[in-house]
């Protein structure tokens, strides 16, 4: 999935990115773990280029917010899926919701895990 991603990016979006990452660093050191979840499903560069790559990954990202989570991102070049809460009842229901959406609109099945 490599050949997905762009030879160059923008400055804008490289200062972006840059500034989420330092986001996520922070929210992590806060224990903030909405701020985690809103920087970690954030990127310009590469999930807006590999999300199509991955059927029903659109879907399954909005059924995730949807059901409360605080962030929704592939990890890598996939097929991890990672949506983040801080509730495990919560995490269970968004990990079902993205199990459905991924077989509604990628026809794919799916496994969902809640881990700490």
């Amino acid at each position: 999935m490599r050949e997905a991603l762009p030879q160059e990016i923008t400055m804008s979006h490289h200062i972006w990115n840059c500034s989420q990452a330092g986001a996520l660093v922070a929210s992590v050191l806060l224990g903030d773990v909405s701020g985690f979840g809103k920087a970690l499903s954030s990127d310009n560069i590469v999930e807006p280029r590999r999300t199509p790559l991955i059927p029903g990954m659109e879907g399954v990202k909005k059924a995730a917010m949807e059901a409360g989570a605080f962030g929704c991102t592939i990890s890598g070049a996939g097929p991890t899926a990672v949506a983040v809460t801080d509730n495990e009842e919560t995490g269970r229901e968004i990990g079902q919701r993205m199990v459905e959406a991924f077989l509604e609109h990628g026809k794919l099945k799916a496994l969902a895990m809640v881990k700490k």
